[in-house]
């Protein structure tokens, strides 16, 4: 088969498009050497910049790791000079847990107070609760507003013939009311048995509100003027330039830090309170031994609190 004419003038002109791309081609290969030279050079800044990175990631690590040692001889000494201090000076230990009858008597009645307010449902516990009563009433009400659409509907059956459009809009009305209360009326047995026990939880712990409403405001009046005398005698020992115990100084250091000073104090008075509360009286260790599972959790909880603000004070 012949080529058209059409075809034929085409012809010269794709001969010549062809030869374009051919030389477009040429010169792109003979720029592709320089375009590679360039590639390459990048490639070289590239690889220079990470091993400058990498020495210089390297310079910190050893001037961290020196710091650290640093640090680390600074703390032996510190150590080493308050030992000193203590054997050689004449100022003596200030007693901080000599705290006397009184403050001891506090601490006893907000202790008191805090397990007795533990001992009730939180905040979050009676928001639950309270949740599956109202689901429950609301459960109720679902049901009676779906009754009362069935029986609406059901005079307007009774009142209509069925040729009428009212009543077959009513029968639509019907069906719809009566499984939607047969919905109702599931959800209403499922949620009953919560309810209830919900109801019972809530009224006992009114009960138990109301029998200990007295020792948990006697124990919130302890509470403050604990934290107040405490803090107050912590700040007179650190005033006057007193020796702190050495269960202190090992968790907190011997004096305030420069910033964060009023934290320390917080901290400080939670520990003194801590050990007051608690009859702690190791010469040591700030806390005592560990509170096992047989301490109530208010005690366990405020261990770990207060190890966890030792930790931030020696970062």
């Amino acid at each position: 088969m012949s080529p058209s004419p059409g075809q034929d003038s085409d012809l010269p002109y794709r001969v010549l498009q062809l030869r374009n791309d051919v030389d477009d081609l040429g010169v792109a290969i003979d720029s592709l050497p320089a375009r590679l030279g360039d590639l390459s050079s990048s490639i070289d800044e590239i690889r220079s910049a990470v091993r400058h990175v990498q020495n210089r990631s390297a310079d910190v690590e050893a001037s961290s790791q020196e710091l650290l040692a640093t640090v680390k001889r600074l703390d032996a000494r510190v150590e080493w000079l308050e030992r000193n201090i203590r054997l050689q000076s004449s100022t003596a230990e200030v007693e901080l847990d000599d705290v006397g009858t009184t403050v001891r008597e506090l601490a006893s009645v907000a202790e008191a107070g805090h397990v007795a307010r533990a001992e009730l449902l939180s905040p979050a516990v009676r928001s639950s609760l309270e949740s599956a009563v109202q689901a429950h009433t609301e459960a109720v009400r679902a049901q009676v507003h779906h009754r009362d659409l069935a029986l609406a509907a059901s005079e307007v059956l009774a009142e209509t013939s069925r040729h009428e459009g009212e009543h077959a809009a009513a029968i639509v009305q019907f069906r719809e009311a009566v499984a939607a209360r047969a919905q109702a009326r599931a959800r209403l047995h499922e949620l009953a048995g919560p309810a209830v026990e919900a109801v019972a939880e809530l009224e006992a712990d009114d009960q138990q509100q109301i029998a200990v409403a007295d020792v948990i405001a006697e124990g919130e009046h302890a509470w403050t003027e604990l934290q107040t005398r405490l803090r107050a005698r912590l700040a007179e020992a650190v005033g006057e330039g007193a020796l702190l115990p050495a269960w202190y100084t090992a968790v907190l250091g011997p004096i305030p830090p420069a910033r964060d000073t009023r934290t320390w104090m917080d901290v400080g008075t939670s520990l003194l309170s801590y050990r007051v509360t608690y009859g702690v009286s190791d010469p040591v260790v700030a806390l005592g031994r560990p509170p096992g599972t047989e301490e109530t959790a208010r005690r366990r909880a405020w261990y770990a609190q207060l190890r966890r603000q030792f930790g931030e004070l020696q970062r």
